[in-house]
């Protein structure tokens, strides 16, 4: 969970990611990942983060992208990954982002997955992820004298393919994720693991028609962030036109 966990990883493999524009680890076959360590180490650093998250200024950017409304009638620029990719670097820099549609395959959605949290407790007012605990929105509720109630919500990260490569942790977040996965929250919170694992089954390596939008986040470090707008089967002829056109 965001800075509310502690990664422990050894034996990983340290690489520059010209996407990304920044250092990557990649886990080998080497690697061992521990979680929330009992070290002393780990335990300040946890303190530290858990401190310092109520003035995170990455939420408030996340948070101002979750609220923007978008026509996707006025999105018309079809891509493939690799292409994607390419814009996106030629992008950098600049403080707009970019919108395209993208015909792939998801190739990685860890619904089923026990370490994995796709439903998180976030903010009416902000969409910022709160405290489960409290289920209070600090930032929120410091600068305003109305409380701001939180609410259960979709929250994952998925992998979309094509024939020239893959696109790693795209946001698929809300009613969008409804839409995808065709349940709603608590829906899903009912489901056994063998029904998530069905669910994943059904959507996995299936060709979709993917409108995504592609920000550049200035204060984090892995800079861009792919937020899936919708995620729904593709038209196979629709699909095949616009990849050879």
């Amino acid at each position: 969970m965001p800075r509310e966990t502690v990664i422990f990883a050894s034996d990983v493999r340290i690489s520059f990611d010209k996407f990304r524009n920044c250092m990557t680890a990649t886990v080998i076959s080497k690697t061992i990942i521990t979680t929330n360590p009992d070290t002393p180490e780990a335990n300040i650093l946890l303190h530290f983060i858990r401190e310092n998250k109520e003035t995170n200024p990455l939420d408030d950017e996340i948070g101002s992208c979750l609220k923007e409304s978008i026509n996707l009638s006025t999105i018309d620029d079809v891509y493939t990954v690799e292409q994607l990719k390419v814009k996106a670097l030629k992008n950098e820099g600049k403080a707009d982002p970019f919108y395209g549609i993208l015909y792939a395959y998801i190739s990685a959605l860890n619904i089923d997955d026990e370490t994995t949290k796709v439903v998180r407790s976030k903010c009416s007012g902000c969409g910022s992820i709160v405290n489960e605990a409290s289920s209070i929105c600090t930032t929120c509720n410091r600068d305003s004298s109305e409380f701001k109630s939180a609410f259960l919500s979709f929250d994952m990260l998925i992998d979309l393919s094509d024939h020239t490569g893959t696109l790693h942790f795209c946001s698929l977040t809300g009613s969008v994720a409804e839409e995808t996965l065709g349940c709603t929250v608590n829906e899903f919170l009912a489901m056994t693991d063998e029904q998530r694992t069905a669910l994943k089954w059904q959507l996995l390596l299936e060709r979709t028609k993917i409108y995504l939008k592609v920000s550049l986040l200035h204060r984090a470090r892995a800079r861009l962030r792919m937020s899936v707008l919708s995620c729904k089967l593709a038209d196979p002829v629709e699909a095949s036109r616009s990849l050879s056109g």
